[in-house]
């Protein structure tokens, strides 16, 4: 997901996008970083899916990154998380 091609499905420009988002209060890579989380607390609550996979499904470059990005978002790593539903 990226604000170019977010841009191009909505027949807008980059810069007009970004101009509605900050009027709204908010900016691309906020928005595009909760649906990421979203999705992965949906993948990791849902599947039986590796750590792994769900990484890769969510575009990390690694499983150490996901679970990075995962506990500072959440306070919590992706397999504590699983394990406390």
């Amino acid at each position: 997901m990226s604000i170019d091609s977010t841009a191009q499905s909505m027949d807008t420009s980059v810069r007009t996008l970004q101009r509605e988002l900050n009027r709204a209060g908010s900016d691309f890579r906020s928005l595009a970083n909760a649906a990421r989380l979203h999705r992965a607390t949906e993948l990791l609550r849902h599947t039986n899916g590796s750590i792994t996979r769900v990484s890769g499904e969510m575009g990390y470059s690694s499983p150490a990154n996901f679970a990075r990005a995962f506990r500072k978002a959440t306070g919590r790593g992706p397999r504590e998380f699983r394990s406390k539903m």
